[in-house]
């Protein structure tokens, strides 16, 4: 069956089935490190020529060999013992709500009061829920200060914390939105830091109780909305287009058991979009019956916690221990997608497919999470991806349960840990009394790296950020196993990074010598290079054979297949460096160079054919530089970041950027003024354009004329004017022919305008 009923009712063991599976998955942990051990062990090569080295090295093989089948042998009991049991079993209905409230927010019958829109729910309604019901004021008030700007000091109590809010609010006009609210004391500490100034400040709070949403609107000007759950029609959309992509592509066979199930879901979205997850693409009658004769009203915490449950259990075994993993961060942590990938590789979590990369197939595994709206994404780039994810607070405190059951992963809170009795597999430390000076103090007894680190084998990624370590040991260069390399700029890698043969991602690194950069032609597999190189000044006398063996190594790593390039080469980068890369690395997809040496755009950029997101740091753009870039053939994606305004008035041709999507031109270094004109049938697929100018008059006096009219896919233009050293009249001209160009176009797109 699709949904075995023993899978389904896997939380609802009975005590003793419950210990005999614990320790069952105990002991697969425990064969697993074995395996693990006796790999590492034997893996070692032998310790040299030397006769006697090799006689100790096989001594202590055969040593590892005893004390693992020592180990096996007590396995092989405990699995004996273990063996004595038997088996066991798009969003919608927000637009009315939404224009309520901001008609609320924006009425000023009360002056210029402090008011109070104050958002109560049951959990999974569309808004953020809390799981923990003892909230730590304290912390949201350090919180809030420091969202505010403000210093905090670990030692502030309370009453500190909010005289220093008061402190800083007292003459500003303030919007502050407060989640997560779960007792009215909560609310009037809180309340208590914020001043009543009569400059027409707001606040937004949320919480599952209705007695707290009251008492946060008591004595202000307040609102309760009562958020409400999707009715029959915005339910049956939400729930038929994730399944079938389409309202009316419902089969007539399961019309009537869609709205069975809909009419257990009680119009909660979060239930809607985790079921229609679970049912997407399948479309046998049977497997929705036994869908809906297994959950329970969502109306209810148990009848959600079943929901997700349901949807956890249909999940593959892979996919079911990349989700618990999720398991360690923090309720609204912000998850990036890359780091994860790489810790779930990391964690041998993810089995290689036939024809797909390790990396793909995890990439794939995020992608199904996000479709059965497990996981949240946030930050989409150009490309489509999430740059992030969260998880839902329910789903959060769901996984958490379910890994402290399975002992996936320890998660430590406070101050004390009490243990539960079984190894810790996984660590995770949440406690507010582990504070960032405590960290700091750890962290600086770290100046620099063991040269033992040679000896991790096995080692996939090592990231070294905010630390007091300046300088990687020689011995890094035997981390054969070592794929991504993550330095802060002032660390120094020392020459046997060459040696490094499965590094696929460099980042960060600041190449300070000619033979560094000579190493990196030996990174056969590179795929991503993000590199820092130094000025002519810091060169001195080797400029000239550093420039030389920075080409060399340019062109030698494009024909290795090099994907993804940044580099910041402030006056040592040149057009005839560029130009060379660009012949010769027909793989490269991504490419962000910021070099005050580069006077003009290098004519071989248009004949990279893969190229999809270009970001260019230079001087200046002339018209011929605007038509060499609107020649790339698959560029999605462009940001010019130009150190002066341009001298003459810049026209994007018609037929140039066929496949642009985004585009910005930033300017806010020297010179003023902006024209840009976009022709008919220029740049025809672009959705989102962001300019960023000076509104100072210069020698040229360029002024400012935009025509937008013929980008016929614009849906959004982002503009920020740079006022420092303009009149007062420039400012006005420039947003005057920015908002004349955007009411000419025919599609109305959103404009957002800011002054800095």
């Amino acid at each position: 069956m699709w949904l075995k009923e023993q899978v389904l009712d896997a939380w609802r063991l009975d005590v003793q089935l419950k210990d005999w599976r614990n320790k069952v998955r105990e002991l697969s942990y425990d064969i697993e490190d074995c395996i693990d051990r006796f790999m590492h062990k034997m893996s070692k090569e032998d310790a040299g020529v030397n006769l006697l080295k090799k006689t100790i090295s096989m001594i202590e093989k055969i040593w590892a060999r005893h004390k693992i089948a020592n180990l096996i042998g007590e396995l092989k009991a405990r699995v004996e013992e273990e063996a004595l049991y038997v088996e066991a079993q798009r969003l919608l209905g927000i637009d009315g709500p939404r224009e309520k409230i901001i008609e609320f927010m924006k009425n000023d019958d009360n002056g210029h009061q402090l008011k109070v829109v104050s958002i109560v729910g049951f959990g999974g309604l569309g808004k953020t829920t809390l799981a923990n019901q003892n909230p730590n004021v304290a912390k949201i008030l350090a919180n809030m200060l420091k969202e505010l700007g403000s210093c905090v000091d670990p030692s502030d109590d309370e009453r500190q914390l909010i005289d220093k809010i008061r402190a800083f609010l007292q003459d500003k006009r303030y919007f502050i939105i407060v989640d997560d609210i779960w007792s009215t004391q909560a609310w009037e500490l809180i309340n208590s830091a914020l001043p009543e100034n009569n400059l027409n400040s707001r606040v937004i709070t949320t919480t599952r109780i209705s007695t707290v949403a009251t008492s946060c609107c008591i004595g202000l000007a307040g609102y309760v909305h009562n958020i409400q759950p999707l009715s029959d029609r915005q339910s049956q959309q939400l729930f038929l287009n994730r399944v079938f992509g389409d309202i009316s592509a419902c089969p007539p066979h399961l019309e009537e058991i869609s709205r069975g199930i809909l009419k257990k879901c009680h119009g909660l979205p979060l239930a809607i979009i985790t079921i229609a997850s679970l049912l997407a693409g399948k479309s046998n009658k049977g497997q929705w019956e036994q869908v809906y004769n297994s959950i329970n009203s969502a109306f209810s915490h148990q009848g959600m916690r079943d929901i997700l449950l349901l949807s956890y259990y249909d999940l593959p075994y892979n996919l079911k221990t990349c989700l618990l993993y999720l398991s360690m961060c923090p309720e609204d942590y912000r998850i990036n997608r890359a780091d994860l990938i790489w810790r779930w590789i990391a964690e041998g979590f993810i089995t290689e497919v036939r024809g797909q990369t390790v990396e793909q197939t995890a990439e794939s595994y995020f992608n199904e999470l996000v479709n059965r709206s497990l996981i949240q994404p946030i930050d989409i780039q150009n490309d489509g991806k999430a740059e992030a994810c969260r998880v839902h607070d329910m789903v959060l405190e769901l996984i958490v349960s379910l890994s402290a059951e399975e002992n996936f992963a320890c998660i430590v809170e406070g101050q004390s840990y009490s243990g539960s009795g079984h190894k810790i597999r996984r660590l995770s430390v949440q406690s507010e009394h582990v504070g960032d000076e405590v960290m700091q103090q750890i962290m600086d007894k770290w100046s620099q790296l063991p040269e033992d680190i040679g000896n991790l084998q096995y080692l996939q990624t090592l990231v070294i950020f905010d630390t007091n370590i300046r300088k990687l040991p020689p011995s890094i260069g035997r981390l054969q196993k070592l794929v991504r390399l993550f330095v802060h700029p002032d660390t120094e890698l020392p020459d046997e990074i060459g040696d490094l043969q499965a590094l696929q991602e460099l980042s960060g690194a600041r190449m300070v010598s000619t033979k560094l950069v000579e190493a990196l032609r030996r990174l056969t597999k590179l795929k991503t290079l993000y590199i820092h190189v130094p000025t002519r000044q810091e060169l001195g006398g080797d400029f000239g054979r550093y420039v030389e063996a920075l080409k060399s190594s340019l062109v030698v790593m494009g024909g290795h297949g090099l994907q993804s390039l940044t580099i910041t080469g402030n006056d040592v980068l040149r057009e005839e460096q560029i130009d060379l890369l660009c012949s010769t690395a027909p793989c490269l997809w991504k490419l962000h160079i910021w070099g005050a040496g580069i006077t003009h755009v290098p004519k071989q950029m248009a004949s990279l054919v893969n190229l999809t997101h270009l970001d260019l740091g230079i001087p200046r753009i002339k018209q011929e530089d605007l038509c060499i870039l609107g020649g790339i053939p698959a560029l999605l994606f462009c940001e010019l970041d130009l150190w002066h305004a341009p001298d003459e008035r810049l026209t994007v041709s018609s037929q140039k950027f066929q496949c642009l999507q985004q585009f910005k031109y930033k300017n806010f270094r020297y010179g003023g003024g902006l024209e840009m004109l976009f022709l008919q049938e220029a740049m025809p697929e672009l959705r989102r354009l962001e300019l960023n100018f000076r509104a100072q008059e210069t020698e040229s006096k360029m002024g400012f004329e935009f025509s937008f009219e013929h980008l016929e896919s614009l849906e959004h233009i982002k503009v920020v004017i740079w006022i420092r050293d303009a009149t007062r009249s420039r400012v006005e001209a420039a947003e005057a022919a920015v908002r004349g160009a955007v009411s000419m176009h025919p599609g109305r797109p959103t404009l957002d305008v800011k002054f800095y």
